[in-house]
């Protein structure tokens, strides 16, 4: 994956926000799992029509970080969602 990368959520991954978090369930894969509020943030915005590099601006704007971390963590969380089949 890349900034210019434009990642969607798998199909068949359930998904809730809940207080800030969201929690994702993967029933093909019979995991779950619970982001926190920047990863749920990032969740929200892998539509499909938000590159990585416009999630790291809007992140980096919103909790107010370097756009650099922002990139680097957008970046590597993206990637580490994308290997655990919750992105596409």
């Amino acid at each position: 994956m890349q900034l210019s990368d434009t990642p969607c959520r798998a199909p068949g991954v359930v998904s809730r926000l809940l207080d800030g978090e969201a929690v994702l369930i993967h029933p093909a894969q019979g995991k779950v799992r619970v982001l926190n509020g920047v990863g749920a943030r990032i969740w929200e915005l892998a539509d499909g029509q938000h590159s990585i590099g416009a999630m790291a601006r809007l992140l980096a704007q919103e909790y107010e970080v370097e756009l650099s971390q922002a990139e680097s963590d957008a970046l590597a969380f993206c990637r580490d969602l994308s290997g655990r089949g919750l992105l596409n």
